[in-house]
């Protein structure tokens, strides 16, 4: 039962945060105890996945739920994913205590926050196929609901409509697939999947592997299936637009991976549809975001070309074998968390406070709030892979990897190279308004943001600069998560 503790108090806690709310006559008291309390509750499960991860390779946590459907196993693949996330859940409670007061509906925030979370560490630790899918959807679910959470503003519940339709239909291609799957192997489970091979199944599960592209893609926001994100992320409370882009897309594309990898025994060339999706999204993610002008929405561009560079990775890791490319791939889930994270924090503590989502009228913010002005650079600069920050190091191993594969590999590694290049495009003319001698007047007139919202900023910028100068804090979580996947796959490196 060790195991099912992460699990246990996000969802519990969940539950505990809603009740304190409702029953508590006192909503700003009420509004207080949730985010401390969610804030113990993270800090808790993140110190058990913490001691599950420092066991080594020795990491192995079957459980079993129900007699067929459930059982979840935390091995470093599922740790990582939970790690993330938990870490990253944390940083947006404290962030979100003071940033959400003036909200309605706080009540139903933090708990939505827990579900969300404790929805993706199950997701990461699913074994077989249906759960996966229930925590997915457990996921989605969550996500909508807090991306739509200002109901009083049309945007937001525009924003939230269009998710719900396109991540519901991913959604119905993803169960679909799983029919198919259920229905030519007679099981579900992703270990013995390759065991169950019947005659005649190859033509189906491959077009069931093709409903799962598409299907988790949705939720990965890869070109093509990427229309949603800009208008959720720019419009959710700043706190979700993290998790948004630092995680939950992460998710979806952990959940294909998964499934890709325990569909490997076809044959079926799925890391050149990684790589080709991957060149895809970085290009169109890199392009759209140029001409933004409202700083939230340019982020959520940018997350789109910063999955290009994971799924580029990965691609390259199954395609060709190459270590190098899988580590880097996973290496910069964890780096775009925290860079990615810390971006929108950054950006929505400055729309907050200064009452404007457009970046021209934050010139000359790193006058007024210098902390805040370069904890947003530290992110721009790392997302553009600059040495010696966090995305530096990770997006240097995807390069390597095709340098290393030859032949395409050479031009996909020009490419991703020329694609930081072009990032730059965007990030430092942002930089530089905030840098810039002029003052605009909604900075002049903006109020300092409370320790509380600084404090995750000041965090996140440190782990991005210390995952630079030091990446094997991230890497030994990394290299057994490489194991795993290939041992998915059935393929020993």
């Amino acid at each position: 039962m060790a195991a099912l503790m992460p699990l246990m108090i996000l969802f519990c806690g969940a539950f505990l945060t809603f009740l304190i709310s409702r029953l508590s006559p006192n909503k700003g008291l009420a509004g207080c105890i949730t985010a401390c309390v969610s804030l113990v509750l993270a800090l808790a499960s993140l110190a058990i996945i913490f001691v599950m991860l420092s066991s080594g390779a020795a990491v192995h946590y079957p459980v079993n739920l129900f007699y067929y459907f459930a059982a979840v196993r935390f091995d470093h693949l599922s740790l990582l994913l939970g790690f993330t996330a938990v870490t990253l859940a944390l940083m947006v409670a404290v962030y979100s205590y003071r940033y959400m007061e003036h909200d309605l509906s706080q009540d139903k925030y933090y708990p939505l926050l827990l579900i969300m979370t404790g929805a993706i560490v199950g997701l990461g630790a699913s074994t077989d196929l249906f759960n996966m899918w229930v925590f997915f959807e457990l996921m989605c679910v969550a996500s909508y609901i807090l991306v739509s959470f200002r109901k009083e503003r049309w945007e937001s519940l525009e924003a939230g409509f269009k998710y719900i339709v396109m991540s519901a239909t991913g959604s119905m291609c993803v169960l679909l697939g799983i029919a198919i799957v259920f229905g030519y192997t007679g099981s579900l489970d992703l270990l013995t999947l390759k065991t169950r091979l019947m005659i005649g199944s190859g033509i189906p599960l491959a077009f069931a592997a093709v409903l799962f592209i598409a299907g988790f893609s949705v939720k990965a926001a890869l070109v093509p299936f990427h229309s949603w994100l800009p208008d959720a992320h720019s419009e959710a409370p700043s706190g979700i637009s993290a998790m948004l882009s630092g995680i939950v897309i992460e998710a979806g594309l952990f959940a294909l991976l998964k499934t890709l990898f325990a569909l490997y025994f076809l044959g079926l060339d799925t890391g050149s549809v990684l790589i080709v999706l991957g060149v895809i999204s970085m290009f169109f993610g890199n392009l759209m975001a140029l001409p933004q002008k409202r700083i939230k929405r340019m982020l959520a561009y940018s997350s789109i070309a910063q999955m290009g560079y994971i799924v580029l990775g990965i691609g390259i890791g199954m395609h060709y074998l190459s270590v190098a490319g899988m580590e880097g791939g996973l290496f910069h889930v964890i780096t775009h968390a925290g860079m990615k994270g810390l971006a929108f924090l950054a950006a929505g503590a400055a729309i907050h406070y200064c009452g404007t989502v457009y970046l021209d009228d934050l010139s000359g913010l790193s006058k007024k709030m210098p902390v805040l002005a370069l904890a947003f650079a530290v992110a721009c600069l790392g997302l553009a892979g600059v040495p010696p920050l966090s995305g530096f190091m990770s997006k240097w191993m995807i390069y390597l990897s095709g340098i290393s594969a030859g032949g395409k590999g050479y031009l996909l590694s020009a490419f991703a190279i020329f694609n930081s290049v072009l990032s730059l495009g965007y990030y430092l003319p942002a930089i530089n308004r905030m840098y810039s001698s002029r003052q605009s007047e909604f900075v002049a007139s903006a109020k300092h943001p409370p320790v509380s919202v600084m404090a995750p900023l000041v965090l996140l910028a440190l782990s991005v600069l210390a995952l630079g100068l030091w990446p094997d804090l991230g890497l030994f979580v990394v290299n057994g998560a490489v194991g795993n996947a290939y041992g998915l796959m059935g393929v020993l490196k």
